[in-house]
């Protein structure tokens, strides 16, 4: 990946200003709605990393691994809402 990260003040900025494009209904090419839909995907995949790396470097109880299934529940549906979902995706279980 030949992308350039953004500084997080930058990145507050952009999102800042995503949602006051979408809250003035100023988005013409859906920019903006891309913007905050993909962060708020990364959101949920980094809490998914968070509790993936826990359990793959100290093992977990059932409570925790139950969640960690819910996390990637959640991330499934979300993804089967969409159209380009795969149809194996929606036949087979965590």
């Amino acid at each position: 990946m030949n992308t350039r990260r953004p500084s997080p003040e930058a990145y507050r900025q952009a999102l800042a200003a995503a949602a006051r494009m979408r809250d003035a209904d100023v988005d013409p090419h859906k920019i903006a709605l891309s913007l905050l839909y993909l962060d708020a995907r990364a959101e949920q995949y980094e809490e998914l990393l968070t509790v993936t790396d826990r359990f793959l470097r100290f093992g977990m109880p059932e409570h925790e691994l139950a969640g960690m299934r819910q996390l990637v529940e959640r991330l499934r549906e979300s993804r089967l809402a969409t159209d380009d979902a795969d149809q194996v995706d929606a036949t087979l279980p965590i």
